[in-house]
Parts: structure tokens; sequence; C-alpha cells
């Protein structure tokens, strides 16, 4: 395994507690999981549907799922070392093997990257509900790296659980009263002004944003009920394309929208390449 790769962790080993003890448990000396930055496999779900003699019950695995699906997680840097007790850990290759997968950073970004999937031999056709313990290890570990957990409260009560991201955040010409509100509008189950971190650029017809601590971008976040066929739609309008990502004019990535006095994350469109003479909006706000 190539230590340049960078590794895309989604359950126990967001927990760098469970890590150092499994480590001290076997007598190595712990190499770094270097966390990296957040990221999400989209087109994902979280499953549970092998049983773990070592943890007493379920164990995570993600599946291929629909439009809209996507399970968060962390991209973490190895050493060769790190590798080598990683797949001892994750008992590669007979229960679980390296995948290679790509994933959306929070920053906006496509990356490749290595994860483990369940071996199909060890999946069992319903749902194995997880321990306590273990259940507690990946909660705490989404939870120290700021992520969300509702993917995993339905994934350990429901066997085929979606990992769905209900909510879409516009900020340009789909917005209601803009240009192509009409689309939008047979889609939205409703709404509420809400803004993302990032700065927003006039490119013509129609704004574009980046994500960033620069700033804020303000638009509406909107409650989609059939996100599936909804994102399908809105990929077409946004000039996104699933399957290669980089080659769209806009990426679609989860973003933490603030409204009112929380945070919701959304799916957005972010674009893929700023044209030199995009102009900055400076107050972050699109009006044709």
């Amino acid at each position: 395994m190539a230590s340049n790769l960078l590794y895309f962790g989604y359950g126990s080993n967001l927990n760098q507690n469970d890590w150092v003890q499994w480590c001290m448990k076997k007598g190595y000396d712990v190499p770094a999981l270097m966390p990296v930055e957040a990221a999400w496999l989209p087109a994902h779900s979280l499953r549970f549907h092998y049983r773990s003699i070592g943890r007493g019950g379920g164990a995570a695995d993600v599946v291929p799922d629909q439009t809209g699906t996507a399970v968060p997680g962390m991209l973490f840097s190895l050493d060769e070392e790190a590798w080598g007790r990683l797949d001892e850990k994750e008992g590669h290759p007979r229960f679980y093997r390296r995948c290679p997968v790509q994933v959306v950073t929070k920053s906006g970004t496509v990356t490749e990257a290595i994860t483990y999937v369940v071996v199909p031999e060890r999946k069992r056709g319903h749902l194995v509900p997880p321990s306590t313990d273990y259940y507690g290890v990946v909660l705490e570990g989404l939870k120290n790296h700021d992520l969300p957990i509702e993917h995993l409260k339905k994934s350990i009560e429901i066997y085929e659980a979606n990992s769905t991201l209900q909510h879409v955040f516009v900020y340009g010409t789909l917005m209601e009263g803009e240009q192509r509100w009409s689309q939008m509008r047979p889609w939205s189950a409703g709404s509420r002004r809400g803004t993302v971190s990032g700065s927003l650029y006039h490119l013509g017809a129609y704004p574009g944003m980046q994500l960033g601590d620069a700033g804020e971008v303000h638009g509406e976040l909107h409650r989609v009920d059939d996100i599936a066929n909804a994102l399908s739609v809105f990929d077409q309008i946004e000039g996104c394309d699933p399957v290669n990502p980089r080659n769209g004019l806009y990426l679609r990535l989860p973003v933490y929208v603030c409204v009112e006095d929380k945070r919701v994350w959304a799916w957005a469109y972010v674009i893929n390449q700023l044209p030199s003479d995009a102009k900055r909006l400076e107050d972050g706000r699109w009006v044709n």
C-alpha cells in the first residue's frame, strides 16, 4: 500500500481512543492516523449487516445507494506502518477489504481515497444491530469531528435505511422569484433563509459559490422529500456530472447551512473552475 494514499474512515476509526486501545491491546506502538479533512462518500449509505465477533454485534459497512445519499467521514494520512496495522484491525482481506473510492471534501474538492468494505460472503441479508459499546465508539468519533449522526441513528434501526440528505441550499437562479424558480418550486416542501461560509461570484447570467472562511453566501434552504429525482433535475440545470465530478461546471456536495439558531447539512452546488474575470459579490447575495 502506497503511503501517499489517503484513507477514508467512516466507522470506529473516526475514534482516536478506539485506535489507540486496539494498538495497545496488541502490544504495538501507535502509528498515527493523521486527520486531513472531513469528507463525504456520495451515492452510498451506512449499513449494519455484518456480525463482528470482536465487537459483539454488528459492525459498520458502506454500500452503493441512490442519488442524494452520502456517508460522512474523515480523510486520514497514514504511513506504511499504519496501513499495515489498519489492515490487521479491519481483518483485510477476510472480513473487510480495501476499496478505492472517490470522495468530496468539506472544502469542495474531489479526492481519491481507500476505504474498507465488508466482503460479500460476510454480509447478511438483514439488520445486525451493533453493541452499545460499538455504537458509542462510532457516535463519539462522528461528534469529535463535527460530523452528522442522523445516518448512524437510522442505520441501526432499519436494515435498508438510506443515508440521505433531505435539504438543498440554493443561492442563485433557483431561488424564489429568480429565473429558474419554476424548476425548484415543484420539489420544495418549504424553505428558510440560510448562509454558507464561502464567497459568491458573478458569472454573467448566474452566480457561483466557492467554499471557505472568507465570507458568507446568502440563499435559501429547501426541504426536498423526493431528493433523488430532484437532484437529477438540478444536476442537469447546474451542469453537474455526478459520474465524473471534476468535469462538470458545478460540483454537488454537502455543506453546512446556518439557519436561525442551528446548522443543517444540505446539498449545494459549488463552481468547479472559477473564471479569471469572475467578480466577487462582497455582500454574498445574488440579485439578477
